[in-house]
Formats: structure tokens, sequence, C-alpha cells
């Protein structure tokens, strides 16, 4: 007999509908106890049908021993296409991109501008009326497409959150827009955390036997992921400062597993302990 579905505790859940008619789903989850005088600092983590549980998952157990660690406590904003699939392909096209890409012949992209107003005029606004959250440590996650609009966000819209999370990004979608804003980028204030898997420009060892290798290949060294990463991030060092970019090209993963283990990283980068304990 089959019990009652599982649901995850101290969340809300809602939809939101965007200027534009889209319509997104909004998960909030908040830690238990009293949040620091400024509020909780929050992770807003797009594609969260397939990321958000995995987010609290990983804040539940790490942000219990800070000092073991390296974690503080956060909350964690979840920001999905409406409906049930993990990951909205169209859809992803057109929020995440800034215009279109000569790599992929799409039609319907270029809508970040909007998506990038939905986040901080409805999303901030909706979400700190449900719990106290701290308007100066909001950090963006996303990783692949998702990845590319995060370093989009930073170079156009880098007052909107503190640090910006970009895992495998896709630089190659369009290089060049993200090149001539680099060039004006001088905010002291951004942290960045960027990583990549090592078999993001090759083949991993499970692939290189499946049919239509040669052409997966052939893709894959076109988007030179690993390599226009490290650069991007090394420019991004340069504006920036060492102390708050950080890079990792994590062995053995690809573009689908690095996710996974990214995660751990990019929550110790983005929300230190204090001394002592407590929030940074």
């Amino acid at each position: 007999m089959m019990g009652d579905p599982v649901t995850l505790a101290d969340t809300r859940v809602q939809e939101l509908e965007a200027a534009s008619g889209e319509r997104y789903r909004l998960s909030l989850w908040t830690p238990p106890g009293e949040p620091p005088p400024r509020g909780w600092p929050a992770i807003h983590v797009l594609d969260a049908n397939a990321l958000f549980a995995t987010f609290v998952e990983a804040l539940k157990r790490s942000s219990r021993r800070p000092d073991a660690t390296g974690i503080a406590p956060a909350a964690v904003v979840g920001i999905a296409h409406a409906g049930d699939a993990l990951f909205a392909t169209e859809r992803r096209f057109r929020d995440y991109t800034f215009g279109p890409s000569v790599h992929v012949d799409k039609t319907d992209v270029g809508g970040g501008e909007a998506f990038a107003a939905f986040l901080d005029d409805r999303v901030s606004v909706d979400m700190a009326s449900l719990a106290p959250l701290d308007p100066d440590r909001r950090i963006l996650f996303g990783h692949s497409l998702a990845g590319y609009f995060v370093l989009q966000m930073l170079l156009r819209h880098r007052q909107a959150f503190e640090t910006f999370v970009a895992i495998s990004p896709s630089i190659w979608w369009d290089e060049s827009s993200l090149r001539q804003r680099l060039a004006a980028l001088d905010d002291s204030r951004a942290r960045v955390f960027m990583a990549v898997g090592e078999w993001e420009s090759v083949l991993p060892p499970w692939q290189r036997d499946i049919p239509g290798r040669e052409a997966l290949l052939a893709r894959r060294r076109e988007r030179r992921m690993v390599e226009r990463a490290r650069d991007m991030a090394g420019e991004l060092e340069t504006r920036l400062g060492r102390e708050r970019v950080t890079f990792q090209e994590f062995p053995q993963e690809d573009h689908a597993s690095v996710l996974m283990v990214a995660i751990q990283r990019a929550l110790r980068f983005a929300l230190p302990p204090k001394r002592g304990g407590g929030t940074a």
C-alpha cells in the first residue's frame, strides 16, 4: 500500500505569471531557527524542477555543522518553468539567452532581459514577502545554458545579486557579447564561482563507443567548454581580483556529471561561515 506523497518541510511553492504571460513555479525553503539580523542569505537556483530539492538536502546536511563543512545556513529560492519537465528545453532557449547564436538554429530566443526583469522585480519582492531574506546576500546559480545566463547577469545586472555561480556555462552561445561587456566590468563587490568537468571538450569513457560519437565529439570541439570557461574565469579574476573569483576544473567529470560535484563546492564558496559560527 502506498503512503502519502513526500513533501519538503519548511517549503512553500507557488506560481507567478510574468509580464510576458509565461508562468513560473517558485519554491522557497528556509532553514530552521532564527534568521540573522538582516535575514537569510538566499541562493536562487535556476531549472529548479531538477535542482531545488537537491539544494535543500545539501544545505540541510551541510549547514548543520558549518565548522566541519565550511557552509553556513541559507534559504533556497527555486525558479522553474511551470509544468513537470525537469528542464523545459525550448523555454530555456528563450529565457536564458539575450540574442541568437550562430551555432544553434532557434528562433524563439533572446528573452533574457524580460526574464532578468522578472527575477529582479517579481521574484525578489515576492520571496521577501514570505521570509526574511538579506537583500545584500543574494546568490544566483545556473548550469549549462543557465550558467551562460548567470554570466550575462553578472555583466548586465550585477546589482541584482552578490554572488554568481556558473557551472559549465554555455559561453559558446554568444561569446562576443560576453567579452564586449566584460571590458566594462569594474564592480569589486561581485563574487564569481565557475566550474567545468575535465571531459566537457572531449568524450568521457562511457561515450567513446556510442553511435554518433564522431558528431558529438565534433560539436564538443567546436564549443570548447573547458577552454572558454577557463579563459573567462581568468579575465574575471583580472577584473575583480583573485579573492573574488574561483575556477575549478573537476577531474573525471562530464557536462552532466559535474553538476552534483560542483554544487557542494559552490555552496562553500557562496556561504562561508563567520568565525565562531553563523553566516558570513
